[in-house]
């Protein structure tokens, strides 16, 4: 008897974790379906999936540079406004075995340059978060954060780095603060004439993504005032 009721318990696992796989194989196809249609309907291209970042001509930034097995999907890409965009959903993992985990997050990339000027505008490279508790304890140790005495909760708040400090100083004035303080859930990177949107670990909804492009673009107009 001991047995038969092991027997069932064991097999009502197992037909769980079944069922777990095929609803997330249909989640998965139908997210993957709604992806390719927002990209129809914007006159973008659609492709499934693709090495690293590199592999759709995008430059290696900070978030592209951590954990291993690296991979991008539900691929977008066209223009707006005559201006080159990206959206893609980045992957990559830490540490292995039992002792790994994996992040996910869409990202929004745009060139800070229009196509038909041929060429980025030259923006700064840098990288600007949330300030987090291992921020912190970074900056105790000598870790980079350009703050603003003008700005004080902005500073507070936000974790900005870069290797040219004069350049990065001069663009970051009122407008641009007040533009990314309204976008507070978003990471930003801009390195070798494109612009990064995300938020760390955060995969969008397919009816968030068209939002998460508005919001790149603003800043996008605010840093260059194009």
């Amino acid at each position: 008897m001991q047995g038969i009721t092991i027997f069932i318990i064991a097999g009502a696992i197992i037909g769980l974790v079944v069922f777990a796989i095929v609803a997330a194989i249909r989640h998965e196809k139908k997210r993957k379906e709604a992806l390719r249609l927002l990209a129809q309907g914007n006159g973008f291209s659609f492709q499934e999936k693709a090495g690293g970042p590199e592999e759709i001509g995008l430059p290696q930034i900070e978030l592209f540079s951590r954990g291993h097995s690296k991979r991008t999907t539900n691929i977008m890409a066209g223009e707006v406004q005559d201006t080159d965009l990206r959206v893609l959903e980045y992957r990559y993992t830490v540490g292995s075995g039992k002792n790994s985990s994996t992040s996910i997050q869409t990202v929004v990339a745009v060139a800070t340059g229009s196509i038909s000027e041929g060429s980025g505008a030259m923006l700064p490279d840098f990288t600007l978060a949330r300030e987090n508790f291992f921020h912190k304890i970074g900056q105790a140790f000598g870790y980079q954060d350009i703050d603003f005495e003008m700005f004080p909760e902005f500073s507070k708040k936000y974790l900005l780095r870069g290797s040219d400090e004069s350049a990065i100083r001069s663009l970051f004035n009122q407008r641009v603060i007040d533009a990314y303080m309204n976008n507070v859930a978003v990471n930003v990177e801009s390195r070798d004439g494109w612009l990064f949107v995300f938020a760390q670990g955060k995969r969008l909804k397919p009816e968030e993504i068209q939002p998460r492009i508005e919001c790149a673009f603003g800043l996008l107009f605010e840093l260059t005032g194009a």
